[in-house]
């Protein structure tokens, strides 16, 4: 009678096991916001959270703000963390580390909000994964700003007529004075803001990208210039100002161009004298996370390489020297819609590098290299190293007080409130013989141990005791 109670209990548990129903939240705890453990976690989950990100300005930390956890093995912890966010003037373009980046400041309209995100850290195994996150984040209201600076700039719609001259004329002034080969064409207007006192000025920030046509190319034509879209293009991010006053009708711009990440890869594997000529078969699988509002396209269908022989200043007291090699693969000469034809097999991803030189100068990376690229759908399953790729947005809502047109900051960014939990089936990708960690609807209560700090003197500080979205039941 027993060994078929023992039978009958044994097939209930193998069928909720094989159907996958939901598992109550087991194993969570609260943490404390002032546990080590809790705020390095937060430190490495804004860190990768940035790093995932195509779109938008750097996130800097202002505090955390809430933490629980899940013990996953006997080493490893998968943190459920609220961070209070602030924006920072650096773009993601830049890869910068947040920690250099500086927030805006009161009269430069603040950006604030939350990100969730849940990470899992196993550190005997020396692993870090962040697997979801979600931001939300808004400006400062207006009405704020000029009360405490009347004369200070305050934001205004990117497609603002006047706007929209200050970007083209800045555009036309760098593209004429950088000294580089090729033209630089508008990415995206990031940011946009008017200032009047003694005089109007209309302030601008901007990304751009390197195209396929040179200096030398016709003029008729350099409005129609596509971008340059293999992985070696150079990008870019630029402030400038339009001033109108006593008279003078001035524009300045200054821009940062960064060496593509490609290219920076190509250079740490030539220092480390690795040889990396190698014929990769891989499987990936991006599904990459999104800045909503904002429209990007992963094309990596593009054959790559190209030749620069220049140099340029950034005005930021960078001086970049670029030299690739004759043999390089030179876009200069390309027509505007010219794809190369590599004929191999398109399941095969396979790079050929013969690097003959690589040179370290003022800012670090002077290379000369001869690149063979052949790059089709990136379907990636690495057999070594995982790809960290987590799932996540970040979302601009309207300032405090205005309208809310987009859904209010969800409670559970990891999954929806009535998601089934993903049973640990995976084998991790990093630690032999263990499941990755099961990944539950994020935890809606606030712990015990992370207690609401007062207001304070900053203009952040009491816009986060002040705004209903980013405050979480106790």
């Amino acid at each position: 009678m027993k060994r078929c109670a023992l039978l009958s209990l044994l097939l209930v548990a193998g069928c909720v096991y094989v159907h996958a129903a939901p598992v109550e939240q087991g194993g969570m705890e609260a943490g404390s916001c002032q546990d080590a453990a809790a705020l390095g976690a937060a430190e490495e989950a804004l860190t990768k959270l940035n790093e995932d990100r195509l779109e938008g300005y750097i996130l800097s930390l202002h505090r955390l703000s809430n933490v629980h956890t899940v013990q996953h093995g006997e080493t490893g912890v998968v943190y459920y963390l609220t961070l209070d966010v602030v924006e920072t003037q650096c773009h993601v373009l830049s890869r910068n580390e947040w920690k250099k980046c500086t927030a805006r400041t009161d009269d430069d309209t603040p950006v604030y909000g939350q990100c969730k995100v849940a990470i899992y850290i196993n550190k005997p195994h020396r692993v870090v994964r962040l697997y979801k996150y979600n931001c939300a984040i808004r400006p400062a209201p207006a009405a704020r700003i000029s009360a405490a600076c009347p004369d200070c700039p305050s934001l205004t719609a990117t497609d603002n007529e006047e706007i929209v001259k200050t970007v083209t004329q800045s555009l036309e002034k760098y593209n004429k004075e950088n000294g580089l080969t090729n033209y630089f064409a508008l990415l995206k207007t990031t940011r946009a803001s008017m200032q009047m006192g003694m005089g109007t000025f209309y302030h601008v920030e901007y990304t751009i990208q390197e195209t396929t046509c040179t200096k030398s190319s016709d003029p008729a034509t350099i409005a129609n210039c596509p971008h340059m879209e293999c992985e070696f293009a150079h990008k870019g991010f630029c402030k400038a100002t339009h001033s109108i006053a006593f008279g003078n009708d001035e524009v300045s711009v200054e821009c940062e161009i960064y060496e593509p990440e490609a290219a920076e890869k190509e250079k740490k594997l030539h220092e480390l004298g690795t040889d990396h000529s190698h014929n990769d078969t891989h499987a990936h699988n991006h599904d990459h996370t999104t800045d909503q509002g904002h429209d990007h396209v992963h094309d990596h269908t593009k054959s790559h390489g190209h030749a620069h022989d220049h140099s340029h200043d950034h005005g930021h007291g960078h001086d970049h020297v670029h030299a690739h090699h004759a043999k390089a693969h030179d876009h200069t000469d390309d027509s505007p819609n010219h794809h190369h034809n590599y004929g191999h097999d398109a399941t095969v991803h396979t790079h050929e590098h013969d690097h003959e030189l690589a040179l370290d100068h003022d800012h670090k990376h002077a290379h000369l290299h001869e690149h063979e690229h052949h790059h089709h759908h990136h379907e990636h399953v690495h057999e070594t190293t995982p790809h960290d790729d987590p799932e996540g947005t970040v979302r601009m809502l309207p300032a405090m007080g205005q309208p809310m047109t987009l859904p209010a900051f969800p409670d559970e960014p990891a999954a929806g409130p009535e998601a089934g939990v993903t049973l640990p089936l995976v084998p991790d990708p990093q630690i032999p013989e263990l499941k990755e960690p099961t990944i539950v609807p994020f935890p809606k209560g606030l712990s015990a141990d992370c207690p609401v700090p007062e207001a304070g003197d900053t203009l952040v500080g009491k816009l986060f005791s002040e705004d209903a979205e980013f405050k979480v039941a106790a």
